[in-house]
C-alpha cells in the first residue's frame, strides 16, 4: 500500500489522502444510517485492491497510475448517500461522477480523467469496452477475494453483518466457492490468470477442509452440490455463454428434522449482472433457505 501512496503523491499530490477520507466518510455514514458498528471494511478492501493492481501493472509492464486510480475509486459509489444499492444507478456510475470531480479539483489531465471514468463504468458493464486499466482492476478485485486474503475477508464481512459461522456458510459460501471455481476462467490479464489458478485452489481447499471438520465433529453436515445454470449469458468480451457452473453449499439433510433436502433455482437479469436465485428446502418440514448472487462473469 505504501507503493500506491508514493505513486500518487509523486503524480497527483494530496489525492490519495482525499480518496481514503471519502471512503471512510461514506462507510461511516452508511453505518450510522443502518445502526451498524463502526468499520473500515470498504477502505481496507480498496487498499488491498489498489496494492494488487499496482503489482499486476508492474508484472504486465504497464504504467500503474491509471489502473491504481481506477482501483481506488472502484467501490467509491457503493454507499452513495449513505445507502447500499437503493437506487437504479450502478455504483460504478456514482464512483465515476465522484472520480471526475475529485480528479479535476486535483489538477489531473482531462485525458486521464476520461480514461479513469471510462474504466470505472466498464468494470461490470459488459456492454462497454474493457480497456487495459479496467482489465487489471477487475482481476485485482477478484484476486482480493481468493486465497488467504479472500478467506479473511469472508469472515470479516460475516462478523460485520452479525453472522455466526454456520449462518455465514449457509448464506454466503455458495457465492464464495462459485467465484473461486470460476476465477481461473474469469481473469482478463495473463498475470491474473496465472495467479487465479494458484489462489482459487487455496480457497477451495480451505473451505473443503472446514466443512470436513464441521462434519467430523458432528457440528454440521454440508454438501457442495454442483449446479449447471443454463441461459444466454454474455462473457466479459461479448461472447455468448450458454452455461455457467456454480457450487451450492447446503445441508446434507434438514437441520430440524433430518429429512432429505431439495434444491431449486432460477436466473434473472439484474441491474448489473445475471443473478442466480436458489432455494434449498426440506421435503418434510418448513425449513428453507434462499441464496442469491451474481453469476460469475467469464472472460
Amino acid at each position: 500500500m505504501n507503493e500506491v501512496r508514493k505513486l500518487l503523491e509523486a503524480r497527483i499530490p494530496g489525492l490519495h489522502a482525499r480518496i481514503e477520507q471519502a471512503l471512510i466518510e461514506a462507510e461511516a455514514r452508511y453505518n450510522r444510517q443502518t445502526k451498524q458498528a463502526a468499520s473500515h471494511f470498504l477502505l481496507e478492501h480498496t487498499q488491498r485492491t489498489a496494492a494488487i493492481t499496482h503489482a499486476i501493472a508492474a508484472m504486465e509492464g504497464v504504467d500503474a497510475l491509471l489502473p491504481v486510480l481506477v482501483a481506488l475509486y472502484h467501490d467509491a459509489g457503493k454507499f452513495h448517500e449513505g445507502e447500499y444499492h437503493q437506487d437504479q444507478v450502478p455504483e460504478e456510475e456514482h464512483a465515476a461522477v465522484l472520480a471526475a470531480r475529485m480528479l479535476a479539483e486535483s489538477g489531473a489531465r482531462h485525458a486521464d480523467i476520461e480514461a479513469v471514468c471510462a474504466a470505472l463504468r466498464a468494470l461490470y458493464d459488459d456492454r462497454l469496452a474493457s480497456l487495459e486499466a479496467c482489465r487489471i482492476v477487475q482481476d485485482a478485485d477478484r484476486l482480493d477475494k481468493l486465497g488467504a486474503l479472500g478467506v479473511g475477508a469472508f469472515f470479516t464481512k460475516a462478523t460485520l453483518r452479525g453472522r455466526g459461522l454456520i449462518d455465514a456458510l449457509v448464506q454466503s459460501l455458495s457465492r464464495e466457492l462459485s467465484y473461486a471455481l470460476a476465477a481461473p476462467h474469469s481473469m482478463l490479464t495473463e498475470t491474473g490468470k496465472r495467479l487465479a489458478g494458484e489462489q482459487s485452489a487455496k480457497t477451495v481447499a480451505f473451505f473443503d477442509e472446514l466443512l470436513h471438520e464441521l462434519e467430523r465433529w458432528g457440528i454440521a453436515a454440508f454438501e457442495r452440490r454442483p449446479l449447471q445454470v443454463r441461459g444466454n449469458f454474455r462473457g466479459r468480451d461479448g461472447d455468448r455463454v450458454r452455461e455457467v457452473q456454480v457450487s451450492i453449499v447446503m445441508p446434507r439433510a434438514c437441520p430440524d428434522c433430518e429429512a432429505p433436502m431439495g434444491l431449486t433455482h432460477r436466473s434473472e437479469r439484474g441491474l448489473k449482472c445475471d443473478m442466480l436465485k436458489a432455494r434449498f428446502a426440506c421435503q418434510a418440514c418448513d425449513y428453507a433457505r434462499d441464496v442469491s448472487f451474481c453469476l460469475p462473469i467469464l472472460a
